[in-house]
């Protein structure tokens, strides 16, 4: 058989005189066709090795993550090529094994690289043969190209061939990670009594210093290491964090027993005292550190007057090598509140930076992702920290706001937060693919207000084409890590747009309820009033303040027919009418109630009577025009058998109300704002792929989310002067049109029209 592996290319290796050695037997026949499939396969396996390593960073830099997963791959290759050309020499097949194995190498690298990637099997299986394929056509392509023992018209025909392939691939990512356009801001019915306010995220006039607080050894980041403007103590959380792995200490030089308290820092110049905003970040690559991504907030805050501390818990977050601490959710909020005992030290200190400077009965928590739950946690304390000495005083502090931007919900301990008397505030994106359900609202749910929290409020706004990442300037567009990152569409809106929202609506919500301003009000209550600056998209928002006197809570209600005390409930010409749980987009309840109804071409009527004749129990009011009717309302279109054809439509709502004396008036809800339908998104390439990847978690393109509407009563006064506001017996909803399907939430008398 030795004659079989004569050749006129000289000898590999070494040996006796004219006699290959083992290797180069086993080589020798191996073409420059399969050769070049190899270094198609190669630089096709360098890439994907790269790509994941850019996802699952070690903290060594990412030129030589992308190196050394390219070098290992390589390696992987290479042995591959190996084994399975000996396999076949063994079977004395005329194979080329070289090529089959790097082939077989790349198809079964990049399956597994997706695959654990959250692709799916099928999705997987798909794009890791034609990824190999392609690379394999490449390299074939750019073999017999530059063979110039070939003619030129094969040469030709392989350089178009290449072309063809190149452009297919180039063509087939850009129109799959394409932008769908952005809607407008529809103004169109504004109401005349609905002023436009000055845009909140305009700069202030306050001039402002930057520094850090530290450990003084951070190994990673001179901020908090040798640039620290104030060294802080490290605290001992191994009650909250029961193990810390090696890994872990190694890449941070520290454990459980000695967390660090850093913090960026923004602080306006002049003598003060401030109102103290603490911003903390959500679960990221912690070798991807995050705490600078809220600079936008931290200067715009600053120049209105309010210091502001971007809290470093970076050490708390996921790594691909070491996992993440368990309890992060409740290490996370203990460290936010360890925070503030640091900097009440920090301000009793003569001739410290923060030296009588910080007001701290004037509070805010903002916190994005994990942190939007960590910011809630925090306010309510009690819950999961009240036996804890080491903790500030609670009568030392208080916080008066909560901001929670894409925030996640989870139990902690059997628990939730719920929040009393302190303001919140949420923001969501509709194309949020990370945390893609707005969470934000069951916390919503959970905010209560007593007869002492006047001027208190809550606030949602659920934004059509925002996404996770880009609320952290240093997170981005993409929503999930590559490769599956590669997968998902871009958000339609830029990353400066969704910043200029979240400083709008932040600095807003922080003026009105941490200042008293009321100069921004009417934008927390209706997104339009922002007509003017806000980018163009659709916004849904849901308000709530002190103010407002419940006729009916659906989340406290006995039964359909029953939903308060002293009011019955009737329905008719509705094929469903029922009390439930409204649904996120996996079809899991949101924590809060409402009716939902369904109807046909011939609509519905759903209505809410006193009982016994008597009238609704009304709030304290001067006139009628101080006050409105407010009720939620979420499109449930989705429910129906042919959604698509529907949700293109507004819902058209009449409202009749009814006095004591019998007297009714019916107003169109158009008349004060029309119902917009919601939101579609489509994160993935296509509907087939937001099957496959993360076990169907971006097949629902549509989440039902509340809108609050409010109608002032003066305007049904104005329709019939002889109608009686104060005096109202009966709520009626007249659906028309369909088929249609909405969910009414929360009922009642507002004490301001807005």
């Amino acid at each position: 058989m030795e004659t079989a592996y004569a050749t006129t290319n000289p000898p590999i290796g070494s040996g006796r005189p004219g006699r290959p050695s083992g290797l180069a037997r086993l080589f020798a026949g191996t073409g420059r066709h399969s050769i070049a499939v190899l270094a198609g396969c190669l630089i096709a396996c360098g890439l994907s090795a790269a790509v994941v390593a850019a996802g699952a960073p070690t903290g060594l830099g990412r030129a030589f993550d992308a190196w050394s997963a390219a070098a290992i791959s390589a390696v992987g290759l290479a042995l591959s090529a190996v084994f399975v050309t000996w396999l076949l020499s063994l079977f004395r097949r005329p194979l080329p094994g070289t090529a089959i194995g790097g082939t077989l190498y790349t198809a079964v690298l990049v399956y597994f690289l997706l695959y654990l990637n959250g692709l799916g099997v099928v999705a997987s299986l798909v794009f890791s043969a034609g990824y190999t394929m392609l690379a394999s056509a490449l390299g074939f392509c750019v073999g017999i190209a530059i063979d110039r023992r070939r003619g030129w018209r094969a040469r030709g025909a392989a350089l178009a061939a290449l072309g063809l392939l190149v452009s297919f691939a180039v063509y087939a990512g850009t129109a799959a990670r394409g932008e769908e356009p952005l809607p407008t801001l529809n103004a169109a019915d504004l109401p005349a009594d609905l002023p436009a306010v000055p845009d909140p995220s305009v700069p202030g006039n306050y001039a402002f210093d930057i520094f850090a607080y530290g450990s003084g050894a951070d190994k990673h980041r001179t901020v908090f290491g040798k640039g620290a403007a104030l060294r802080s103590d490290p605290v001992d959380a191994s009650a909250y964090i029961p193990a810390w792995p090696l890994l872990r200490r190694w890449f941070w030089g520290f454990d459980a027993h000695r967390l660090p308290l850093n913090g960026r820092v923004w602080m306006p110049q002049g003598d003060g005292p401030f109102p103290l905003a603490l911003i903390v970040h959500g679960n990221h690559a912690m070798e991807d550190f995050s705490d600078a991504g809220y600079a936008y907030l931290g200067e715009q805050l600053a120049s209105r007057g309010y210091i502001v501390v971007s809290v470093d818990e970076n050490f708390l977050n996921y790594s691909t090598w070491s996992g993440i601490p368990e309890q992060d959710m409740k290490a996370r909020a203990w460290l936010l509140l360890r925070h503030i005992g640091q900097l009440q030290a920090f301000a009793a200190e003569p001739g410290a930076p923060f030296y009588g400077k910080i007001d701290f009965d004037r509070v805010a928590l903002i916190g994005h992702s994990r942190g939007g739950q960590a910011v809630a946690m925090a306010a309510d304390r009690a819950r999961w920290f009240a036996d804890d000495p080491d903790l500030p005083a609670a009568g030392t502090y208080r916080v008066r706001a909560v901001a929670a931007l894409a925030p996640t919900d989870t139990e902690v301990d059997g628990a939730q937060a719920e929040i009393s008397d302190i303001s919140y505030l949420t923001l969501q994106g509709a194309s949020d693919a990370d945390v893609n359900n707005f969470y934000g609202e069951r916390q919503f749910s959970r905010v209560s207000f007593t007869g002492a929290a006047t001027g208190a409020l809550k606030a949602s706004l659920y934004i059509a084409d925002a996404n996770h990442g880009q609320f952290n300037s240093d997170w981005g567009a993409t929503d999930s890590a590559w490769p599956a990152g590669l997968f998902l569409r871009k958000p339609s809106l830029s990353g400066s747009d969704q910043e200029k929202i979240a400083k709008a609506y932040v600095t807003a919500f922080l003026e009105t309820v941490v200042r008293g301003d009321d100069a921004y009000r009417d934008l927390l209550r209706d997104y339009r009033a922002g007509r003017g600056f806000l980018p163009d998209t659709r916004y849904f928002n849901r308000y709530e303040d002190a103010g407002f006197s419940p006729i009916v809570r659906f989340d406290e209600a006995a039964s359909a027919g029953r939903p308060a005390p002293e009011v019955v409930a009737e329905g008719a010409g509705f094929q469903r009418w029922e009390l439930t749980e409204a649904l996120d987009r996996q079809r899991y309840g949101k924590g809060t109630k409402g009716t939902a109804l369904e109807w046909s071409e011939d609509g519905g009527t759903y209505a809410i009577e006193a009982d016994k004749g008597a009238a609704f129990e009304m709030p304290d009011l001067a006139s009628a025009d101080q006050a409105a009717l407010v009720f939620s309302m979420a499109d449930l279109s989705r429910e129906l058998e042919e959604p698509a054809e529907s949700a293109a439509a507004p819902l058209d709502v009449r409202i009749r109300l009814e006095d004591a004396d019998g007297v009714e008036v019916t107003l169109p809800l158009d008349a004060f704002m029309s119902p917009e339908p919601l939101p579609e998104t489509s994160f993935t390439w296509s509907a087939w792929l937001a099957e496959q990847m993360e076990d169907g978690k971006y097949e629902e393109s549509v989440e039902p989310v509340f809108q609050t509407y409010a109608l002032p009563l003066q305007a049904f006064l104005e329709e019939d002067a002889s109608f009686s506001p104060d005096a109202i017996r009966k709520i009626s909803f007249l659906f028309a049109g369909g088929p249609g399907a909405a969910m009414l939430g929360d009922i009642g008398i507002a004490a301001s029209a807005g």
